[in-house]
């Protein structure tokens, strides 16, 4: 028979076993003396017999708690956030198992953020799809067998603004700020690359002049194109100037880290500090030197033609003044 151990940490209770060769240790949250013995041989039998038969789920606090002990190692630059956006929910159903909470109660706490709280339908969205990432994360490992947040749909707001970019003279001040980075920032801003994209990035990807962009991500998601899909980008000579002054892979660390070091950057130069704004720029650069939306899609990656659109349509050199000039009532 599998042997699975019960001890305690201050009062929270944890067992311990061996599966497949391979060691694990799981809290079970504040029980008394007695409901950690029915987890543990509960888990024990569940081992022995191969049947998963535990009778309740994990309190959402002890659960969610776990997990985001967990986040802040694969994820310390934005443990903070992810914290702040599951507070209330852990205030409202911290003490329940979570096999208990239903799709309305959800419902009903949603709707509670929105009107009674205030809070802006993107807030409540961002909130919701963070429960549902670390729930969905729980039923992968197999700590769970339900996901109480499945049945319900984040909102989405209606917030439109323009997008923003850098000048030449904004990106000559990013490059003045850190010269050392200056090269990876250099890159992004003339390939485009998403910051998941750059992660891992091999030379052995460039082949002649054209950047491969492709999905093949590693255990850690690095080297994921957001669309799944490959793509094909052209090196310009400020893009192999760069190359050339960049270790192989480009990066090797966390895609948080890369977000930490351009927003120091940026501050240290006064341009605004949102990584993603390289993206914009290569973009946003390309549609008003008069490059067709369409290609500025191929080239970004864009799943959607309408993203494209969304954003860059109002930055073409023959676009809104032409466009109204032309007319003659």
């Amino acid at each position: 028979m599998a042997k699975v151990r019960l001890y305690w940490r201050g009062t929270k209770a944890y067992i311990d076993w061996v599966e497949g060769g391979e060691r694990f240790r799981r809290s079970i949250g504040q029980l008394s003396a007695r409901e950690a013995e029915g987890v543990r041989s509960a888990k024990e039998a569940e081992l022995t017999h191969g049947v998963r038969i535990l009778a309740r789920l994990p309190k959402v606090r002890d659960y969610l708690e776990w997990y985001l002990d967990w986040y802040a190692a694969e994820h310390p630059t934005t443990i903070s956030k992810a914290r702040s956006e599951m507070k209330r929910f852990i205030e409202r159903f911290g003490h329940r198992p979570i096999d208990s909470i239903r799709a309305v109660e959800v419902e009903q706490y949603k709707r509670s953020r929105l009107l009674d709280d205030k809070a802006a339908k993107e807030t409540v969205g961002k909130e919701i799809r963070r429960l549902k990432a670390a729930f969905n994360r729980g039923m992968e490992w197999k700590e769970l067998d339900v996901n109480p947040m499945g049945p319900v749909k984040a909102p989405r707001g209606v917030r439109s603004v323009a997008v923003k970019f850098y000048d030449r003279a904004a990106m000559r001040r990013l490059y003045r700020a850190n010269p050392a980075r200056a090269p990876l920032w250099m890159f992004m801003a003339h390939t485009g690359l998403r910051r998941g994209e750059v992660i891992g990035l091999e030379k052995a990807s460039v082949v002649g002049s054209r950047l491969l962009v492709e999905s093949d991500p590693d255990e850690t998601g690095a080297g994921r194109t957001k669309s799944g899909k490959w793509r094909e980008v052209p090196l310009n000579r400020y893009a192999r100037w760069a190359l050339r002054h960049l270790p192989d892979p480009l990066v090797k660390v966390h895609k948080d880290t890369v977000s930490d070091w351009f927003a120091k950057d940026a501050v240290a130069a006064g341009i605004g500090e949102h990584l993603h704004r390289l993206r914009h720029t290569f973009c946003a650069h390309m549609v008003m030197r008069g490059v067709p939306l369409r290609r500025v899609q191929v080239l970004a990656g864009h799943a959607d033609y309408g993203t494209t659109e969304k954003y860059y349509a109002h930055l073409t050199p023959d676009g809104d003044e032409v466009a109204v000039n032309c007319l003659r009532f």
